[in-house]
């Protein structure tokens, strides 16, 4: 009797060592979500499975944005990105619809505190414990807020996934250059606080670098350290999330460590039982595993 339990469940637990792609996929495609950030993941991870964008629309708010939660919160840069990229993902090769015109005129109304007078005269020239240039502006994670990394790399993505251009898109360039760690990678918003430089994310660090692709050249310090950091970071990293995101950043850079860490992704992804796994892990790693054309810079679906 006990040896015929503990077959049951060494055969259920091989049963989730495992799942294919198109098991996965099939939780995903029916796991419920509220969030934003899990459903636009969602989306794209099953783009080729779904073709609804229902909820996605019914959630974005009379501003043309969207929030952290459906009907929850306030406008947020952050998760407006991740909708319209979810939104080309089932739409690949349609022109930008009104309700997508919508949100990038709301991006063209928000701008990082920093870019008020105010805000410029006080960093230049008394506030010395934060050190970043108040002229590279990005965009804030919600209004009245200073520029972070998130939020200015993910609208990045968005106008180029849509072909929108935008004379916003150099100063945030350059926003994301200045912000960037001395030793390489990027924080989540700024590389030095009262004299002390801060330590590089491996997340933020590869929203950034999947921003600049195609846009910044390879041989630009900061991008070869930030590259090597990231590489180096994820090789002891036990964040699924944090290793989905770079393994995206590492291979469109075409990056010497991504083969090794895009193999550690896969058999993750292959031991997982994908029910335990929240659904915006699951379904960036699937991503990862599998990405857009479109995101990349100059890319076609």
């Amino acid at each position: 009797m006990f040896v015929h339990f503990e077959w049951r469940r060494c055969v259920s637990r091989l049963k989730y060592r495992v799942p294919t792609l198109a098991a996965i996929l099939d939780h995903l495609t029916a796991a419920p979500v509220r969030d934003t950030e899990s459903r636009a993941l969602q989306t794209i991870a099953c783009r080729n499975r779904t073709h609804s964008s229902d909820i996605l629309l019914r959630a974005q708010k009379p501003s043309g944005a969207w929030s952290a939660e459906p009907n929850a919160g306030p406008d947020n840069c952050f998760h407006t990105a991740l909708a319209l990229l979810a939104l080309k993902a089932l739409r690949p090769n349609d022109p930008m619809p009104q309700h997508v015109d919508h949100a990038f005129a709301w991006f063209d109304s928000i701008v990082g505190a920093e870019n008020h007078w105010l805000w410029k005269w006080k960093f230049r020239y008394f506030d010395r414990q934060v050190r970043f240039d108040p002229t590279k502006t990005g965009w804030p994670w919600v209004e009245g807020t200073v520029s972070w990394v998130a939020p200015t790399a993910t609208v990045m993505l968005a106008h180029r996934a849509w072909t929108r251009d935008s004379p916003r898109l150099l100063t945030a360039t350059r926003m994301l250059m200045d912000r960037a760690c001395p030793q390489g990678g990027w924080n989540a918003g700024n590389s030095e606080v009262f004299g002390v430089a801060l330590d590089p994310h491996p997340d933020f660090t590869a929203m950034a670098l999947l921003a600049l692709h195609g846009v910044v050249d390879r041989n630009q310090p900061i991008i070869s350290k930030s590259l090597d950091y990231l590489s180096l970071r994820l090789r002891k990293s036990e964040s699924l999330y944090s290793l989905a995101w770079g393994v995206l950043a590492l291979d469109w850079w075409s990056h010497t460590g991504s083969g090794d860490l895009t193999g550690r992704l896969r058999d993750r992804l292959a031991s997982m039982d994908p029910s335990l796994a929240p659904v915006r892990t699951l379904a960036l790693t699937v991503i990862a595993c599998d990405p857009p054309a479109f995101l990349k810079y100059g890319g076609h679906q």
